[in-house]
């Protein structure tokens, strides 16, 4: 009866999808390889909640100040960009 038993563990399933042919063999470290993709899983989940957090305080601003930041957002960005480029000339 072991023996059976064995075969059963080890046994190797074929499969064909249109030209490819392969055969498909029991892996004893195929439980631990899934439990780690799913704690990375997990680890990726706990991520995008960090971001969410990050970009929650934007969402509570009122309407009224939100499009005169985006407009103003270019504006800053260009004179920083300018004032670094004045700065690197000076030396």
């Amino acid at each position: 009866m072991e023996g059976n038993d064995k075969r059963k563990d080890h046994r190797e399933i074929s499969y064909q999808v249109g030209w490819k042919k392969g055969k498909i063999q029991w892996n004893e470290g195929a439980t631990d390889a899934l439990r780690a993709h799913k704690s990375n899983q997990e680890d990726g989940e706990m991520e995008r909640k960090s971001l969410q957090v990050l970009w929650f305080p934007a969402m509570k601003l009122p309407h009224v100040m939100i499009l005169p930041l985006l407009y103003a957002l270019p504006v800053i960005s260009f004179g920083c960009t300018l004032l670094l480029i004045y700065g690197l000339r000076q030396h």
